[in-house]
């Protein structure tokens, strides 16, 4: 199987490199789900060998022009089939393919699973100097599936890149919103405690975080703390999904928070919806 994709990429034997399979070649949306559909057909020991192929034939690839579209359809194919394998080579085909960055990042972000291997080769996509801001969102999120515990440090990681983000994405209140809400998701409530999220309150650049979260009239979390009970952080319009808090949240100051849990009144600002964040990042977007 590795002898097919190496006579298919590399000795332009096209769909004969695959004999006896090669009537599979041709019949799908494109080269990569033609691959796939061969993969899905041969013996598990035999799709490992593949996987370790894609891995190998990636790592050989040179930032030649010629070479780009074979790349494409490897990158396509690892993320069809789920290829681990190919994880750890991933920032540097980013690296000495910068036009690829998107595509790189897409198929991290599909492999993204609780492992060292992802947890690395994501972090080192954001820190390469080819990264861009425009991906900063879906690293995040990604990310935060890949290691829920450290959900703080990751957006701490990604706050210049996020607010480089924000800044751009004005004029699209849902963008930012989304990625709170699917940060959210992948931590649960389980992991929110009143340090991490004092430390959100208190930071002008994790500002648009805490914005979505607990600083507009329609954020994500309601908090209270009514008096004689601990403090608490539901999810707003699922009063049955809350934590309680190991601290009061020190609340920005411009901020009017409802500590009447009968109430239901939304969280509110004394000057509209907006909160104040840092220069770069989303002041307003509700």
């Amino acid at each position: 199987m590795r002898a097919g994709l190496e006579g298919y990429f590399e000795r332009d034997m096209g769909r004969w490199a695959f004999q006896p399979l090669e009537r599979y070649v041709g019949k799908g949306y494109d080269v990569a789900e033609d691959l796939c559909a061969i993969y899905q057909d041969v013996e598990p020991q035999a799709q490992g060998n593949w996987r370790d192929a894609i891995r190998l034939l990636l790592a050989r690839q040179e930032p030649d022009i010629s070479k780009r579209n074979a790349t494409r359809v490897l990158i396509d194919f690892a993320a069809l089939v789920r290829a681990d394998e190919v994880l750890e080579i991933l920032p540097q085909l980013a690296s000495s393919n910068p036009d690829l960055l998107g595509k790189v990042v897409g198929v991290a972000v599909a492999l993204a699973n609780q492992t060292d291997d992802a947890r690395d080769c994501l972090r080192r996509l954001h820190t390469s100097t080819s990264f861009s801001p425009d991906y900063a969102g879906l690293v995040l999120v990604a990310l935060c599936h890949a290691d829920p515990d450290e959900w703080l440090r990751h957006a701490e990681d990604l706050a210049e890149a996020m607010n480089v983000l924000a800044s751009r994405l004005e004029e699209d209140s849902t963008a930012l919103r989304s990625f709170a809400s699917r940060i959210l998701d992948a931590i649960t409530l389980s992991r929110l405690d009143g340090a991490s999220l004092n430390c959100l309150a208190s930071s002008s650049e994790l500002g648009w975080l805490w914005h979505e979260w607990l600083g507009r009239s329609d954020s994500l979390l309601r908090y209270d703390h009514a008096p004689g009970a601990d403090p608490r952080v539901y999810l707003r319009g699922k009063d049955v999904q809350s934590i309680a808090l190991d601290e009061p949240l020190r609340m920005p100051p411009q901020q009017k928070i409802d500590r009447l849990p009968t109430s239901r009144r939304p969280v509110e600002t004394e000057e509209g919806s907006s909160v104040r964040v840092a220069k770069g990042s989303v002041s307003d977007v509700a």
